[in-house]
């Protein structure tokens, strides 16, 4: 049977399939660096990163046991820098702007959160937009999106 999904915080199990997730074509593609990420520095990048760093947060997307994407927050000077993927049998089926509005939710209040998204990656234009966040500007590649969570 077939559960609801799930947002929860990430941990260390999680860790080989959110770099399952980053490497597929897909994510690498939406991605400012589309280099395939090597397991060799993954998983100790992180531990650092999500485990041991009490400010940023990184959040999976349960479906039904399996890990079917991720949600990061990275601290930047003032805000939180977003970075969502899930994994392609994933995609289409609404899960995203969902996932998107409930690591924000989870991730906590009084945060600005900011999101590059490619304008040619039109479902996760969509996504953003949906979960609240607005296009601040933009250039011939990016949109810039903000969220303040209160």
């Amino acid at each position: 049977m077939e559960t609801s999904p799930l947002v929860r915080t990430a941990q260390l199990v999680d860790s080989l399939r959110i770099w399952e997730i980053r490497n597929t074509p897909q994510s690498r593609q939406a991605s400012i660096n589309q280099d395939e990420v090597p397991w060799e520095n993954h998983e100790s990048w992180f531990k650092r990163k999500y485990l041991e760093n009490g400010t940023n947060a990184c959040f999976v997307l349960d479906c039904s046991g399996e890990t079917a994407g991720y949600c990061r927050f990275d601290s930047e000077s003032d805000s939180f820098r977003v970075s969502i993927a899930l994994d392609p049998a994933y995609h289409g089926k609404g899960f995203g702007s969902l996932f998107l509005t409930e690591a924000c939710t989870q991730f906590g209040k009084d945060k600005n959160l900011v999101a590059e998204v490619k304008k040619e990656n039109e479902s996760s234009v969509r996504i953003f937009q949906k979960a609240g966040f607005h296009v601040t500007s933009e250039d011939g590649v990016y949109s810039y999106f903000e969220r303040r969570v209160q």
